[in-house]
């Protein structure tokens, strides 16, 4: 399948976050925000009737997804860069340079700890218009902050925008399998629209993203998929916590789970499908720590690739991964 069910890079993403300051990268930007129009500032700019942001990022790739409602009409754009600290000169035949009615000819993705941070250049009657937003969550996840910062030769100006996060965030953030002949064709029969992940699966450690961790030189995981019973035997070598053969074993059903984690820690959790995606949520404990992790499993059209995606919160902060795996 993907990667290793929570133990493994689990409890190896846990050891970093505690070495690393609170200010790690974090993907708690995912999912689907509402803009708090009565909280939130526009300074000199006529703010919105309302507006719904589906912010997406995926390793390094960052995108949101915007439609907003004004007194001059509706607006549908996305915003899409990498994050990557680089600045990307952006010609008009970009589809990235087109921004609701502005076109930008530049952007800049990084972290500045946990928070988002992208530059805008963009010319405005002739002058050169930089607009610095920052994209920031509360601790408890709830209230995602966006201000903006405009400067140009005739401008300078700030806005701060206040959104709450939709109950519908965790649909909007998991990714599916398109409903093509080759996805058609690894359905269980009987099992309902999702994908059989059984298989070998070789870690593509280039096209992976381990976020503050350093990856494994090497892994292999072997699945058995029979619904609801779920099998996954890793076998890893290098990495922060050396070479690593561990079996972990749940139910796709829903049903609570027990299994051995790193350091023959206890993790408790379940899985379970959402369309074609399989989420698994666990909670364990890990020197002296309490964790909770979210990872989903999704498949590609073709069957042969798998992507893994891990969010760990702890007290000391969140660490996520994305990790891609070719089938044998």
């Amino acid at each position: 399948m993907v990667r290793k069910t929570l133990g493994i890079l689990f409890m190896g993403a846990v050891a970093v976050l505690m070495a690393m300051p609170a200010s790690a990268q974090t993907t708690s930007l995912n999912g689907t925000w509402k803009l708090n129009v009565s909280k939130s500032n526009f300074g000199q700019f006529p703010p919105p009737t309302s507006e719904t942001d589906v912010i997406e990022i995926n390793g390094t790739d960052f995108k949101q997804h915007v439609t907003s409602e004004t007194q001059r009409g509706n607006s549908n754009y996305t915003r899409a860069c990498t994050i990557n600290g680089q600045e990307t000169q952006l010609t008009p035949d970009n589809p990235n340079a087109h921004v609701g009615p502005v076109l930008l000819d530049k952007i800049t993705c990084g972290w500045d700890g946990s928070s988002l941070v992208a530059t805008e250049g963009a010319k405005m009657q002739g002058n050169e218009l930089t607009d610095k937003l920052t994209f920031s969550v509360s601790s408890d996840g709830k209230t995602m902050t966006l201000t903006s910062h405009i400067t140009s030769p005739t401008i300078n100006a700030d806005r701060s925008m206040v959104y709450d996060k939709s109950e519908d965030s965790g649909a909007a953030a998991n990714g599916g399998v398109a409903a093509t002949p080759g996805s058609q064709a690894l359905i269980h029969t009987g099992g309902g629209d999702h994908p059989n992940l059984s298989g070998t699966w070789k870690l593509d450690v280039p096209k992976s993203n381990f976020g503050q961790a350093p990856g494994p030189a090497s892994e292999v995981d072997t699945i058995v998929d029979n619904e609801p019973s779920f099998k996954v035997t890793i076998a890893q070598k290098g990495g922060m916590m050396g070479d690593v053969n561990m079996t972990e074993t749940m139910t796709t059903d829903g049903q609570p789970s027990t299994w051995t984690g790193m350091a023959d820690s206890k993790v408790n959790g379940t899985a379970q499908w959402d369309g074609s995606t399989l989420v698994v949520n666990a909670k364990s404990s890990f020197q002296g720590s309490d964790v909770t992790m979210k990872e989903t499993y999704a498949l590609s059209a073709d069957g042969n690739t798998l992507t893994h995606t891990m969010h760990a919160e702890t007290s000391m902060g969140n660490f996520d991964s994305t990790s891609v795996y070719d089938k044998q």
